[in-house]
């Protein structure tokens, strides 16, 4: 399959699908896919042979999981379709997939409504200035109800305007009323409205006329003569709108099994969508001044492309898909990355079908495809083909909120289970992968539980390696309440030269967050200087080496201030080993306290779930520190120890039904209870 030529930027129309989980974004591309001849068959969700949905974990669990970029011809436009995934634990991939669009179309399943990733994703669209239209899915389901849905969008702020009536309801949803024509579209057919729906599509075509009239003052002023405007000038009073943000066409269609109103959905996409030249104002800063540099669609410019995603394919490697948002990006050229001023090697460009790989010899400006093998680009990078060189702000990548220890079933593949886990979160931003410098452990933090067992699938699939999850080990100290002194003496004798030592320690608590001191008291000579420092190195090892519970002891003075030497059989090991036997043996006499850390937990939360939300922070060991109103929200604040939030992302989900948010990080370190001390000291043990 050959690729077009180079597209003008006037008939470029790059168009992200956005919405919930469920909504029906997957099937209406295939549907949009089919109508436009784009493939030979309708593929189906269920039997997994949709061009969206390729990779083997998306089909089995039958929902979309990273963003898929597809592409058709439908009355003379070029139509990139973005397919997002709804699933609120892969939202990264969604936010990535408008940065590279034009306008957002926003599914809405006709049963269920507004769900919380379309409110996320109508708000972050209206934030980037992309124009938003309204498609209600699935209007073939029982229960199914475009008003209400239309009703539930309509809260969401921005004036919604119905572009289309819905010809038959549930299972006898067949056709739809075109308003701006006074058409009707049954089974394929196009034709007069049915007697039976003209006094609705009436009323609902005076609703339309009504807002898009008042949007333009010329229109305004003829409507209310009674001079009615021509569908063409309606559908550019309509776009005008649109693109300023201040309406929302709304649109009827069924996808699968068997498509109702996507050929008329097809048209007024090109009709009302805007194109790269009139999409929202690109600007970059210049690297080393720092001004800021508009950028716009023009063929001659210089190329400027941003890396809007990367993929990690076994065959392919690192495949980086680009928008070009000036100039032609050309196969077998040369760019720089404006992030890193390395000179990169752009070779076969190709667009993406799905899965499918698309050769191509260039990109024009507002196109959108893709590239293997740039080392060193990551996703939100810029590559430019001259200076100056652009960067851009990055898309906002949600905090991970919850972590996991990662490890290689089989311990042969240790070391790939690292640079894996590092190619993945190449691919998906949102995902952190680093090494705790206090527990040692390999760490994978993910937006859910979901998202992180997704990512070790991905690469048990793609590169054959399993990686394991496991709760992460929470960092406690262990600290002393009273002072304590006791004697470390180290004395070995087995032929020839040998290993003599003694030293007293003090120990002494300190403030909390005051960390180590160490104090050298010794008068006389009783232990010589040049063993003082090997002393402390003891005392230190065995500080990291941990107390009674074998966890890192902290906030404590150290005093050496007396001890024994022998002139031939002391060395510096031998005091090294005494000064870690007396500070061990002070802490076992001054009380010893494990200490757990603390979170900082800040909350968001729509009004009616505070209630639950402060109720389970409080069967947390949790302790409320306020509450404040930011908007619509409340923000609840609360110190709750670290062990008790292992699984807050899942269960503060279920509390408020997906809309809950939350950010935390280590405020201070408290003495734990004892059962907690119990419990940790046996997790130690047993390790």
């Amino acid at each position: 399959m050959s690729s077009p030529p180079t597209l003008p930027p006037s008939t470029i129309r790059n168009i992200a699908m956005v919405g919930h989980r469920g909504c029906g974004k997957t099937s209406l591309a295939e549907a949009m896919l089919h109508a436009a001849g784009a493939i030979p068959r309708l593929g189906s969700i269920a039997q997994g042979t949709t061009v969206c949905d390729a990779d083997e974990d998306e089909r089995r669990r039958r929902m979309s999981i990273s963003c898929a970029l597809c592409h058709l011809a439908w009355d003379g436009a070029h139509l990139n379709l973005v397919d997002t995934p709804g699933e609120p634990s892969f939202q990264a991939d969604a936010l990535a997939g408008l940065t590279a669009a034009d306008a957002a179309m926003v599914v809405v399943s006709g049963v269920s409504g507004v769900e919380v990733q379309t409110e996320r994703m109508w708000r972050r669209a209206q934030d980037l200035g992309l124009p938003r239209a309204v498609v209600v899915s699935m209007l073939d389901r029982p229960r199914a109800d475009m008003a209400a849905a239309l009703a539930s969008v309509g809260e969401l702020g921005t004036e919604m305007v119905a572009l289309q009536l819905p010809i038959g309801a549930e299972s006898d949803f067949r056709g739809v009323v075109d308003l701006i024509h006074m058409t009707a579209t049954v089974d394929g057919s196009t034709g007069p409205v049915p007697d039976a729906l003209r006094d609705a599509a009436e009323e609902a075509r005076g609703a339309l006329l009504e807002a898009v009239a008042a949007s333009d003052e010329d229109l305004l002023e003829r409507y209310v003569t009674g001079d009615e405007p021509a569908p063409a000038e309606i559908v550019a009073a309509l776009r005008a709108a649109m693109l300023r943000g201040e309406l929302a066409p709304a649109l009827c269609v069924s996808a699968l099994p068997d498509p109702v109103g996507v050929e008329r959905l097809l048209d007024m996409l090109v009709a009302l969508a805007p194109s790269p030249e009139e999409g929202a104002p690109r600007e970059g800063v210049a690297i080393g001044s720092g001004q800021p540099v508009p950028v716009s669609p023009h063929e001659e410019d210089p190329a400027i492309a941003l890396c809007v995603k990367t993929l990690a394919d076994p065959f392919s490697g690192r495949v980086s898909v680009m928008r070009v948002l000036d100039g032609v990006l050309r196969s077998d050229s040369h760019v720089i990355c404006a992030r890193t001023g390395e000179r990169e090697r752009v070779g076969r460009l190709f667009r993406l079908q799905g899965k499918e790989h698309i050769p191509c010899d260039a990109l024009g400006p507002g196109d959108i495809g893709a590239v293997a093998k740039l080392k060193g680009v990551a996703t939100g990078d810029a590559l430019c083909a001259d200076e100056p060189l652009v960067a851009f702000a990055p898309p906002p990548i949600p905090e991970p909120a919850m972590s996991f220890r990662a490890s290689a079933h089989d311990h042969a593949d240790d070391d790939k289970v690292v640079s894996l886990l590092r190619r993945m979160a190449d691919e998906d931003p949102s995902l952190d992968v680093h090494q705790d410098e206090e527990t040692g452990d390999l760490i994978v933090g993910g937006l859910s539980e979901l998202h992180v067992e997704v990512v070790a699938e991905r690469i048990a699939a793609r590169f054959g390696v399993q990686v394991d999850l496991a709760a992460p080990h929470v960092p406690y100290r262990e600290s002393i309440r009273r002072p304590a002194r006791a004697e470390g003496k180290h004395k070995k004798q087995s032929g020839g030269r040998g290993q003599f030592a003694d030293c007293w320690v003090r120990v002494e608590p300190l403030p909390r967050g005051a960390g180590f001191e160490f104090v050298d008291e010794v008068v006389g000579g009783a232990i010589p200087r040049q063993y003082i420092g090997a002393v402390e190195s003891g005392v230190r090892d065995a500080l990291r080496r941990g107390g009674i519970a074998g966890y890192p002891v902290v906030d404590l003075r150290v005093i050496v201030d007396d001890g024994k030497h022998h002139s031939v059989d002391s060395s510096e090991m031998a005091f090294s080993i005494a000064g870690g036997l007396a500070v061990r043996e002070a802490i076992a006499q001054a009380d010893p306290v494990l200490l757990e850390p603390v979170m900082f937990v800040e909350v968001v939360v729509d009004p009616e779930h505070v209630g639950d939300v402060m109720g389970d922070l409080s069967s947390r060991r949790g302790h409320p520190l306020g509450m404040e109103m930011r908007g619509t929200r409340e923000i609840i604040s609360a110190h709750v120890p670290m062990v008790e939030m292992l699984t807050y992302g899942s269960d503060l989900r279920a509390l408020t039904a997906g809309r809950g948010e939350y950010h935390m990080h280590v405020d201070h370190y408290a003495a734990a209870p004892p059962a907690v001390a119990a419990r940790a000291a046996e997790e130690v043990a047993a390790a």
